[in-house]
This record gives C-alpha cells, sequence and structure tokens, in this order.
C-alpha cells in the first residue's frame, strides 16, 4: 500500500503581518479622524476644555448624553464647574462681562472683585489680596485659581479684544518696596501668567504700573489704602460701532488716554469753554504723542517717510525751486 504523501508545514512566519495592518489601519483612521476636526470650531473646544477641566462635574451641550443619569456622589448638568464662569462660554464683549459677573457671583467674590462693562471696555478690578501677599509681586495660588476661572471665557471672544491691558495699584503708605516696581512687577505677574495659559494672544497683552499715583480712596484710612491696593483688568473691545460716540468716549479715554469729561465738565455740549482746563489743549496732543511717539526730530510724521537725509533733501528741493523760478522769470522777460 503506498504511503500517503506527507503535507508541508504551513509557514506562519508571516502572520505578523494581518496584526501589522490592522494597526496601520486603525492608525490611519485616527489621523483622519484629527484631520476631519482640525477644523472644527474653536468655541466647541473650549467647551469640550471645559468639561473636562471640570471633572465631570458639569455637562454642556457638546458633551452631554441626551438623558443624563449621574450616580451619587457625580455631578450634574444644572452645576457649574469650580473653574469657570456661566456654563455657555461668551460669544462677545458684552456675553464675557456677564460670564465674569456670574462667576464673582458663583464663588462670593463680590467683597474683592468688581466688573464693569462701558460702551467699548470691560474693567475687571481685583483687590490686592486676591492676588499677592503684602509687598510681594508673586502670584498665589489663590489668585492664579481666579485667573484660571476667568480666563475660558476671555479666550473665547479673543478675536473680539483689541487689547487686555493690566495696571498694577498702590497706595501711598511707608513701604520696604518701591511702589513703581511693586505695582509694575505685580502687573507684569499677572499678564505673564496669562500669557503662559494662552489666554489671549502675546500681541493683546499691556501692562502698567501707576504705584499710588491713581488713588480711588482717601490714603489717610486703612480701608481707603486698602482700596488703592489694586489689580485692574481692561479689556478694550473690538466689536462695537465705531459711529457710537460712546464708543469713540470710551476709546478716547481707554486707548489714547484723553478723557473727554474734562472737556465738557457739565456733559450738556454746551460749547461753554470756561470750564475747560486752559491747557487742554496741550493735555490732547501730549495724550497722542505718548500713544504715537516721535520718529525723528521732525516730530509727528505722517504719509509716507522719505528715506535718508531729510535736511538734504530740503536743501536739494529748495535749490531746485530757486532755479525752476529764475528759469520762469527769464521766460517772461524774453516774451
Amino acid at each position: 500500500m503506498a504511503k500517503l504523501a506527507k503535507k508541508p508545514k504551513e509557514d506562519h512566519s508571516n502572520d505578523w503581518l494581518s496584526t501589522y495592518s490592522d494597526m496601520v489601519t486603525l492608525l490611519l483612521t485616527f489621523f483622519v479622524l484629527l484631520y476631519a476636526s482640525s477644523s472644527a470650531d474653536e468655541v466647541k473646544w473650549q467647551y469640550i476644555y471645559q468639561a473636562f477641566q471640570s471633572h465631570g462635574k458639569y455637562l454642556n451641550e457638546y458633551v452631554d448624553s441626551p438623558n443624563p443619569t449621574p450616580e451619587e456622589g457625580e455631578g450634574t448638568a444644572s452645576e457649574q464647574p469650580s473653574t469657570g464662569g456661566m456654563g455657555t462660554l461668551p460669544q462677545t464683549t458684552d456675553e464675557l462681562y456677564h460670564y465674569i459677573a456670574q462667576y464673582i457671583s458663583d464663588n462670593d467674590l463680590s467683597d474683592s472683585v468688581s466688573v464693569e462693562n462701558g460702551a467699548a471696555h470691560l474693567n475687571i478690578r481685583f483687590d490686592n489680596n486676591v492676588f499677592f501677599e503684602p509687598n510681594s509681586a508673586v502670584l498665589t495660588q489663590q489668585g492664579k485659581d481666579l485667573l484660571d476661572g476667568i480666563s475660558p471665557g476671555i479666550n473665547a471672544v479673543k478675536n473680539s479684544i483689541k487689547t487686555c491691558t493690566v495696571n498694577g495699584h498702590t497706595a501711598k503708605a511707608v513701604s520696604a518696596v518701591n511702589d513703581w516696581d511693586l505695582s509694575s512687577g505685580r502687573a507684569v505677574s499677572v499678564v505673564k501668567y496669562m500669557d503662559f495659559r494662552k489666554v489671549l494672544d502675546t500681541e493683546q497683552f499691556r501692562t502698567k504700573g501707576s504705584g499710588y499715583a491713581e488713588p480711588i480712596a482717601d490714603n489717610d484710612t486703612i480701608e481707603g489704602m486698602a482700596k488703592n491696593r489694586r489689580v485692574e483688568m481692561v479689556i478694550l473691545k473690538n466689536d462695537v460701532d465705531l459711529t457710537d460716540p460712546a464708543v469713540i468716549k470710551d476709546i478716547l479715554k481707554y486707548d489714547y488716554g484723553v478723557d473727554m469729561d474734562n472737556y465738557d465738565p457739565d456733559g450738556d455740549h454746551s460749547n461753554n469753554t470756561t470750564k475747560v482746563p486752559n491747557d487742554y489743549a496741550q493735555s490732547i496732543i501730549d495724550s497722542l504723542d505718548e500713544k504715537f511717539p516721535d520718529q525723528g526730530s521732525s516730530g509727528l510724521m505722517v504719509g509716507p517717510v522719505i528715506s535718508g537725509d531729510y535736511d538734504s533733501f530740503l536743501m536739494s528741493a529748495e535749490a531746485d525751486s530757486s532755479a525752476g523760478d529764475a528759469g520762469s522769470g527769464a521766460d517772461s522777460a524774453s516774451e
């Protein structure tokens, strides 16, 4: 009886290719997903970020299931995140005002933080003890938590913000630290933290240290000095109607340093100049000079700049003009 031929042994040395191809397919799917989401709405990403930051204590429309049934100890859709303002991130600077005001209310900060909504600006005022220890320009953890709380809202409307100026203030009192150094250092500390967190673009930030030169209360009392020790954040809006007189007035005051109330003390537009300061014109010029520093010895320059030696250019132009006038005279005499 003939022997059956032995079956050749199967080669399994390339079985790993099947697993490898599955992995490559999954990777490809993952990168396609990343590419598809790369053009997603920035605000939606802020919602998702907010949900993760709240550790499940807050659910919004982009990450919430249709009918959430949280277990005991978990959050619900009605709870607010511990590091944020209102549940819905703002879409405009006016909504940002309500967002920050809600955050202040929810976290019982009304005694130390306030927000004002102007025609073209938002002014957020922080008591000094919220951010810093006495005579220190180092942000406390409480200050960092506060900035983290309002930053998602500010970031959500970054395209509607022209500038964000942080101004440090001190009280007029005996101190071991120079007031200018301390006020400037505190403003810089706040901006550096917000810039590190990418709350706004670096170009949008400004800092200012005013020392005790701009008090809002009497420095002769302890309560007054406490009010004067503060940090103010002025956000200049970019989503405003530039034909609105109130907006123009606000921009002149907070962007150019020209307070129109000084030139119309009664606010009745009566053109009564008797109450207007004598140096009002010079004060406006000084404000514009500060906003637009001189670029040369000739003062504020408007229009195209001529390269080279300007004095030589003038002398050459005058010589050409004189020659032209002489030639013109000769032509007239020969007629």
